[in-house]
This record gives structure tokens, C-alpha cells and sequence, in this order.
């Protein structure tokens, strides 16, 4: 299992590594905000800055959130998360390998 560390205040990171498909990957997500942010995984955009059929479907597969986080919004190719402050971690198994920098995890304050 892979563990990453993001802090929301981060603002828009490429993922660190590659994520090999069925591996169990956790995103240990830090809020300082008094309020809740917003944590996003993103496939980058493809060459006319859309997502195509050729896209990578890098949010493909199954997500587990813990108690500080809430009401995933999700499609094959982005994720979003509401994260409480203090933070959370999301659990992500994805369907596909994923090349980490076609990968994007941003954070949005409050």
C-alpha cells in the first residue's frame, strides 16, 4: 500500500509516483482551514484541454473516505472529496495503472 501526504493549503501537485491498478493507495489529507476545503483528484487534460476517449481514467475505482471527509463526487477521470478541518484520509483503489504525472491532487480552501 502507498501512502501520500497532501496538505489543502497546496494548492495543485502532480502525483508523486506512479499507482500500479488494484493497488490500495491513501491520501492522508491535511485541512488547517476553519472550515471545510475541497480535495481533488484529477486526470490532466488530454491536447484540446478536454478529456477524450483517449484520456486516462485515472479516478476509475473504488474510494473509501474516513470520518473526516464527506460526499464524493466522481467520474472516471476526476474526484473531488469535502474535507473537514483538522483533515482525513481517502482510500483509492484504481480500476487502472496510473502514470503519476497524468495525475493531478488539488486542494481548494474553505
Amino acid at each position: 500500500m502507498a501512502v501520500y501526504s497532501f496538505n489543502i493549503t497546496a494548492s495543485i501537485l502532480t502525483q508523486s509516483a506512479d499507482i500500479a491498478a488494484r493497488e490500495s493507495t491513501v491520501f492522508e489529507i491535511t485541512n488547517n482551514e476553519p472550515t471545510d476545503a475541497y480535495f481533488t483528484l484529477e486526470t490532466i487534460y488530454g491536447d484540446e484541454n478536454i478529456y477524450t476517449t483517449a484520456s486516462n481514467k485515472n479516478t476509475s475505482g473504488d474510494f473509501t473516505l474516513d470520518s473526516g471527509l464527506k460526499e464524493l463526487i466522481k467520474n472516471d477521470y476526476i474526484a473531488s472529496v469535502i474535507v473537514s478541518p483538522g483533515g482525513g484520509s481517502l482510500t483509492f483503489v484504481p480500476t487502472f495503472a496510473i502514470t503519476g504525472s497524468t495525475l493531478r491532487l488539488r486542494g481548494i480552501g474553505g
